[in-house]
């Protein structure tokens, strides 16, 4: 951290523009990916057992899908750099002070989504989200909606081909809330960050709320909360200041480190990560 930037400056600092970050992620699936290494045979690991608070939102009563997704485990599985890299934040961000003073009280991460299944992917894709969009969206053509969805939710992975990002353990969708001692999903816990419900209009970017010329008081502290947790998740807590992992420029909530949609946006060599299996219960 520059001697000059207090912790509270570099959380208070906008999100950046994301329009180079959407032109680097455009045709991410076809970025070079090394298949059969031995980073790829890393494990996946429960988060719970790095004091990681999540629980799979498709596995319990939701804004997407109404009801749980009898097929979705409540457990949580991303490979364990991932969840290294993850608990390291977490615990920085339960010690910090400032953030605790910035936030209104003390924070945590907390995951609501990691490893995913084909089934699972093919039906966001192919059902729900369409659908959610045209009910948020009712404007939109059919061209519109499909290709607002590509934006929103991965095609599902192709048999020897490019992995979604959540078939790989590679990449979660993570939020902040205030700490809680149960590990699982905790009513009005989380802080408003501008997501009510499942979003799939523009506001989902994670710049959105800099762009607008005026804030209501809502509106400001959801912007604050986004530039806090942008930052948080980039590395500002670390001692090397980065994280690295990466953000997903159309959802402010999803990260990963090593597939492809990480390696597009790092512009890495290429990506380590393949589709990994999901565990049995």
């Amino acid at each position: 951290m520059p001697h000059h930037q207090t912790l509270k400056s570099i959380l208070e600092r906008p999100v950046p523009n994301q329009v180079i970050a959407v032109q680097r992620k455009a045709g991410y699936r076809s970025y070079p990916l090394l298949k059969n290494t031995k980073r790829n045979t890393e494990p996946l690991v429960d988060i719970s057992e790095y004091g990681i608070a999540g629980q799979s939102y498709y596995s319990r009563h939701n804004h997407a899908t109404g009801e749980p997704i009898p097929a979705v485990n409540s457990t949580i599985y991303i490979r364990r750099s991932l969840a290294e890299r993850l608990a390291d934040i977490n615990l920085l961000i339960q010690q910090s002070t400032e953030v605790t003073e910035l936030l209104g009280g003390q924070i945590e991460l907390y995951i609501q989504e990691g490893l995913r299944s084909e089934g699972v992917q093919r039906e966001l894709y192919e059902v729900t989200f369409p659908r959610l969009i045209k009910e948020q969206q009712p404007k939109l053509s059919n061209a519109e909606v499909l290709a607002r969805r590509d934006q929103l939710i991965a095609k599902p992975t192709q048999t020897g081909g490019s992995p979604a990002p959540h078939a790989t353990g590679a990449a979660v969708d993570v939020t902040i809330r205030y700490a809680n001692p149960d590990l699982d999903y905790a009513q009005r816990s989380l802080l408003p960050m501008g997501h009510k419900g499942t979003l799939t209009t523009v506001a989902a970017s994670p710049d959105y709320y800099e762009k607008l010329d005026t804030l209501n008081k809502a509106e400001g502290t959801i912007r604050r909360n986004r530039r806090a947790f942008y930052w948080i998740m980039r590395g500002a807590l670390s001692p090397s200041s980065d994280s690295g992992l990466h953000c997903n420029p159309t959802e402010w909530w999803h990260w990963s480190h090593g597939d492809q949609l990480w390696a597009a946006l790092e512009q890495a060599p290429y990506a380590f990560y393949d589709a990994a299996d999901v565990p049995r219960p």
